[in-house]
């Protein structure tokens, strides 16, 4: 079968980095922008818990009240970074040909699940509102976009953890790759939730000071954040058809397990090694022509150890390493999809958005840039490796402008 070539053409998103390209690619010389939260539907926390939040973003503003009072937050985000990105693409392009919809997520609307059942505890199972068992299942908010679209080529929830959103990027490609459908729209989301909070609480990785620090020696726990990145891929033939603009060239992919990880094991950074080379292979080039690392480190000690070994193994401890979760916090299931984002649009710059903070010693052997830096960009990897050994990679090509 002949490689396809499978290109991104369309952006849509809801992130604490802005709403499109050009508002995330300036918010990335920015210093970032944390928030709080205190206070949910059926519980609250004793004093606010910091969190990144999408800045400027109204739901109704932008997808209108119809419809919206059943709807959660999970599925207002998606609705409204798919009505953002695709609403002209949907409203134009025949049902039977509209792009398939792949959207990874963790939790999808945990909030709901949790708040369901809440409801039916603290006022009684009869008073509980019917409508509102839609948003209990994790592919609530994929479901609804292909309603409110008439998307009915592909409806995909995947659900991995921290690698959501890569591995619905990857799901995408290989599709793509095999002729499957001519386009789809892809990518992940995650909403801030009082149970995802609790939880990362309870076991001990939500950061007490609120300091995001990522590869830090002494980091102490992530800070949470939301949003969703979408993003439309096609084969390059199909986009020059249509005259799109092309944003870059997913070159190669893969995703891999590491049996090595977990309570009491380290990692030696090989079966991300294996990904990283598989990716490579398929994008033909060699692991030193990539020019910086788009990590998943967030502050988590245990997680970014693992990460960092497995990208000093796969591309050699000098390449230059981000972490977008500086300026977004951990998205879980978004944040592949959102460091795709950001790193398209360093690689649009021809800049490194480094770590916002003054340097401070970091956990061997990556070597992290702070402050950002000036670059010439070709390939990015954009990496995701979570503790219970999930590991995806992305190889992003910047086209010929």
């Amino acid at each position: 079968m002949k490689r396809k070539r499978i290109v991104i053409t369309g952006i849509g998103t809801i992130s604490p980095l802005g709403n499109d390209l050009n508002e995330v690619t300036a918010s990335l010389v920015t210093p970032p922008r944390q928030t709080t939260v205190q206070t949910f539907p059926f519980h609250s926390f004793d004093k606010p818990v910091s969190c990144f939040k999408p800045a400027s973003y109204d739901p109704v503003a932008i997808l209108g009240k119809k419809g919206l009072r059943t709807k959660d937050d999970a599925t207002k985000l998606l609705l409204s970074a798919a009505e953002l990105g695709f609403k002209t693409l949907m409203e134009e392009c025949p049902e039977e040909r509209r792009p398939g919809l792949c959207i990874g997520t963790a939790f999808g609307s945990v909030q709901s699940i949790g708040d369901f059942l809440s409801d039916s505890i603290v006022n009684g199972v009869n008073t509980v509102n019917p409508q509102a068992f839609a948003n209990t299942v994790i592919n609530a908010p994929a479901g609804n976009a292909n309603i409110r679209y008439l998307a009915r080529n592909l409806s995909s929830t995947i659900s991995t953890g921290f690698n959501s959103g890569l591995d619905a990027i990857i799901y995408a490609f290989d599709l793509l790759q095999r002729g499957y459908l001519e386009q789809i729209i892809a990518g992940g989301l995650e909403e801030i939730s009082y149970y995802a909070l609790l939880g990362c609480m309870r076991s001990g990785i939500l950061s007490p000071t609120g300091a995001v620090r990522p590869f830090a020696d002494d980091g102490d726990g992530i800070v949470m954040g939301e949003g969703c990145a979408l993003f439309l891929m096609e084969p390059v033939e199909t986009a020059q058809k249509r005259g799109a603009l092309i944003h870059a060239e997913i070159a190669g992919c893969a995703n891999g397990f590491d049996p090595a990880t977990g309570r009491g094991k380290t990692s030696d950074g090989s079966a991300f090694r294996t990904v990283v080379s598989a990716a490579c292979a398929q994008a033909e080039i060699d692991p030193g022509s990539i020019e910086f690392v788009a990590s998943g480190a967030s502050g988590n000690p245990a997680g970014d150890r693992l990460e960092a070994a497995g990208i000093a193994a796969a591309v050699g401890s000098g390449t230059p390493v981000v972490a977008y979760k500086s300026y977004t916090g951990e998205c879980y299931g978004a944040s592949g999809a959102i460091s795709v984002l950001c790193a398209l649009a360093d690689m649009k710059k021809n800049r490194i958005s480094g770590i916002p903070a003054a340097p401070y010693s970091s956990i061997g052997p990556v070597r992290p840039v702070f402050g950002g830096m000036d670059a010439t960009i070709r390939h990015v990897l954009v990496s995701s490796f979570s503790c219970d050994g999930n590991c995806s990679a992305i190889i992003l090509k910047k086209v010929n402008e």
